[in-house]
């Protein structure tokens, strides 16, 4: 009963979408619209609150475990402490208003974190620079599945500060092998660290051990990196995403590109739900990208595309093989892969594995080849897809600076634009210029390999020159072919 009232209640709400009245540029936290009745009534569907009993046995970070919260001690210990007392009968951890130190924190089942608003919470100082680094830690590794657990502003939204941290390599919560789960309330300030904020994270456990059934919303974060963003999701089922919102990077991302998914042969996502996914000079807020991974439904309400690329980035699934023999020059690996498959058959080299291995993207046109080709080199990789998903109500707003663009998206610029376009520095892998249009949409919209359906509906589209093409399809000529290395860097 409860998965055919959850169908229901999706495609009732996705008739009642309530716009945004406003110009773009003026939406602000205090003026987006409350969620629709039947939104409100039926978030029970992907979360289930924690009793009256639960909710009644409180303990306080600093009175009842003696954390200081006005120094920079790490006081990743007695919280871990305090969340593992809880634990044995289900409770809640008041974390005081005040700044803390954290890192390692290892959530447990029925342990609910309420952390006052305006709380600022840092990173552990001095971090390793070459290792990983979880603040969070929903059972993302080979921790035992948890279920029923929070992590929620309270009164308010708190602050989780990464900036000026010994390390780039940060992660605010690795949402892993959790059944029913909150995340909610706070700000995320970054410093283009080199993880999405938010990971929804696929584990090796035996059975389906990723996050099922779970919301995330009312988060907003600034100054992602081009390559991140807020939310990077691998793995899931039965999530909602809701008032998210980024500055900088990919608000929601749903990438399954774990490697570990592809050696297991499972994972992806199925029956996602979001609504007010908001991006601001960035890359887009949603993208879709599958990868090698067989998903199922996505069904979103209301994007916002303030100065991105696109609004709405859809991307075919391909075939990527990894060097194995660890050849010094990647020319030499592109060669040997085309000596394969056929001229043109490599559409992007790159290093993957932190820079270690190079690897290459099959191009879209030779998916079918070398999936059946009879060298095992290239052949048994099946591109990915999605189900047939759904973007409506998106509103779009051109402004002609600040957007991240992909070397890949400027062909379908006006030559006569070019001269807005330049390369933040050195080490920029994007570059930076104005918004290109609603979507990018690099599938055949079929059922051939890699090839699935994402139908995107807009509200709203302001500001764009008469000359650009708002909606670039697998198919759509390149208006400009000028040599990308005249760009030049930004002041």
């Amino acid at each position: 009963m409860k998965l055919q009232f959850k169908h229901v209640y999706l495609a009732t709400i996705a008739l009642l979408a309530i716009g945004c009245s406003k110009e773009a540029e003026e939406i602000n936290d205090s003026e987006i619209l409350e969620a629709p009745i039947e939104m409100r009534a039926n978030t029970t569907n992907f979360y289930t609150p924690p009793s009256r009993t639960v909710l009644a046995n409180k303990v306080n970070l600093v009175t009842d475990y003696g954390v200081n919260n006005s120094d920079t001690n790490d006081d990743s210990e007695k919280l871990n402490k305090a969340i593992k007392d809880q634990a044995s009968s289900g409770g809640v951890v008041i974390i005081p208003k005040g700044k803390y130190y954290f890192n390692k924190i290892r959530m447990r089942s029925n342990v609910h974190l309420q952390i006052e608003k305006e709380t600022v919470i840092y990173p552990t100082k001095g971090l390793a620079p070459a290792r990983n680094h979880r603040i969070f830690d929903f059972a993302s590794k080979t921790e035992t599945k948890i279920e029923n657990a929070s992590i929620t502003g309270k009164g308010g939204k708190f602050i989780v500060d990464l900036r000026g941290n010994t390390s780039k390599n940060l992660i605010v919560a690795d949402v892993g092998n959790v059944d029913n789960f909150k995340i909610a309330n706070f700000s995320i300030k970054d410093e283009k660290t080199v993880f999405a904020s938010i990971l929804i994270s696929f584990t090796d456990n035996a059975g389906n051990a990723w996050p099922h059934n779970g919301i995330i919303e009312n988060i907003n974060q600034t100054n992602a990196h081009t390559g991140y963003g807020l939310i990077q999701a691998y793995a899931a089922d039965n999530i909602l995403f809701n008032n998210l919102k980024c500055t900088g990077g990919v608000t929601l991302r749903l990438e399954t590109d774990n490697l570990a998914m592809k050696a297991a042969n499972k994972g992806g996502v199925r029956d996602i739900f979001a609504t007010k996914i908001a991006n601001t000079s960035g890359l887009t807020p949603v993208m879709f990208s599958p990868h090698f991974m067989e998903n199922g439904k996505v069904t979103i309400d209301g994007v916002t595309s303030i100065g991105c690329a696109y609004a709405v980035r859809v991307e075919h699934g391909f075939i990527e093989i990894f060097d194995k023999e660890n050849r010094a020059s990647g020319d030499a690996f592109k060669s040997y892969i085309e000596g394969i498959l056929g001229a043109g058959s490599v559409s992007e080299l790159y290093k993957r594995n932190n820079g270690r291995t190079w690897a290459v993207r099959i191009a879209n046109d030779f998916s079918e080849i070398a999936y059946n080709h009879p060298n095992n080199a290239v052949n048994g990789i099946k591109p990915g897809k999605f189900m047939n998903s759904t973007v409506k109500n998106v509103k779009v707003v051109y402004k002609n600076t600040g957007a991240k663009l992909k070397h890949l998206f400027l062909p379908y610029l006006p030559c006569s634009e070019r001269s807005k376009v330049c390369k933040p520095g050195p080490t920029g892998f994007e570059y930076n210029g104005p918004s290109l249009g609603v979507s990018i949409d690099n599938t055949k919209r079929d059922n051939s390999l890699g090839n699935y359906n994402v139908n995107v509906s807009t509200s709203s589209v302001q500001g764009f020159p008469n000359n650009y093409i708002l909606n670039v399809k697998y198919n759509t000529a390149k208006v400009c072919n000028q040599n990308i290395g005249t760009i030049t860097s930004c002041n």
